[in-house]
C-alpha cells in the first residue's frame, strides 16, 4: 500500500501542474496525500520546503541510491506523510464507533423488551421488581412468560397451571401464591421458583429452564436437559426470546 501512494504520487507530481489550492479541491485520498506532504515540513526541512520537492532533490534519490530518512518518512506510524490527515480521522472514530459497540452491548440482555418480548412492557415494573428481590435477569423472566402465557394473566392450561407464568396448583401454594391469576403474585412466585432452579443448577439458565419445565427431579435423573421433545423445545424457544 505505501508503495502505491507513493507511485501515485510521482505519477501524479509528473503528470500535473496542479497547486496545493487546486488539489485542495479534488476529494481522492491521493491528492489529499499530494497537499499534505507539498505542505509539510519535517525537523530537517525549512518551512520553505516540502517533502517532496526536499527528496526529489536530494542527490540520495537516486534509482542506485536509498536514502533512509525518505524510507522512514513513510513509515507506518507516520500519520502526516503516510496517510492524509482527514482518512485517517475517519479511520479512528470508525474503529472507536466500532468499540463503543462493544462497550455498550447489553451483554446481561437486561435492557427494554422490544420484538417479541414487547408483551412485557404492560408488566415491567412488577419484573424489574421480581428481578431484583430474587436476582434473576428481567429480560428471562419476560421469556419465560412469553413461552408460558404469551402474556396472557388469565391464561390456564389443560393440566391447570394458571397464570402469566403458568404455576401448577401445588407449586403455587408451595410458593406461596394465592391467586395465579394476579400478575403480581403470578411473577413473583414464578420468579422465586425459576431462581431456586438457577441456584439448583449453579446459574445454568438452560437446565433451570428445563427444570421448571420437566421438573428438577429429571433434570438430575437425565444428567441435563430430559429427553423430551416439549422441554427440549421450551428451552431452545426460550433461549431465543431471551438472546434476541
Amino acid at each position: 500500500m505505501k508503495m502505491l501512494l507513493e507511485l501515485q504520487a510521482i505519477q501524479s507530481i509528473g503528470n500535473t501542474q496542479q497547486s496545493v489550492e487546486s488539489l485542495a479541491n479534488d476529494p481522492s485520498i491521493f491528492t489529499e496525500l499530494l497537499e499534505e506532504m507539498m505542505s509539510s515540513s519535517t525537523s530537517s526541512l525549512t518551512n520553505s520546503e516540502n517533502l517532496l520537492g526536499y527528496y526529489a532533490s536530494s542527490d540520495n534519490t537516486t534509482a542506485n541510491s536509498i536514502d533512509n530518512n525518505y524510507l522512514a518518512s513513510f513509515t507506518y506510524n507516520s500519520r502526516e506523510n503516510y496517510l492524509p490527515n482527514s482518512y485517517y480521522n475517519d479511520l479512528i472514530q470508525n474503529e472507536e464507533n466500532v468499540f463503543s459497540n462493544y462497550i455498550n452491548k447489553d451483554y446481561s440482555n437486561t435492557a427494554g423488551y422490544t420484538n417479541v418480548l414487547a408483551g412485557a412492557n404492560a408488566y415491567s415494573g412488577i419484573i424489574e421488581e421480581a428481578s431484583q428481590k430474587y436476582g434473576v435477569p428481567g429480560k428471562l423472566i419476560a421469556a419465560v412468560m412469553k413461552q408460558e402465557s404469551n402474556y396472557n394473566e388469565h391464561a390456564v392450561s389443560s393440566a391447570g397451571a394458571t397464570g402469566l407464568m403458568q404455576l401448577m396448583p401445588g407449586t403455587a401454594r408451595y410458593l406461596g401464591v394465592n391467586d395465579a391469576k394476579d400478575p403480581v403474585q403470578n411473577i413473583m412466585g414464578g420468579t422465586k421458583y425459576l431462581s431456586q432452579m438457577l441456584n439448583k443448577f449453579d446459574q445454568n439458565i438452560e437446565l433451570a429452564l428445563a427444570a421448571y419445565n420437566a421438573g428438577p427431579g429429571n433434570v438430575s435423573k437425565y444428567g441435563g436437559i430430559p429427553p423430551f421433545n416439549e422441554t427440549q423445545n421450551y428451552v431452545n424457544k426460550i433461549m431465543k426470546y431471551y438472546n434476541a
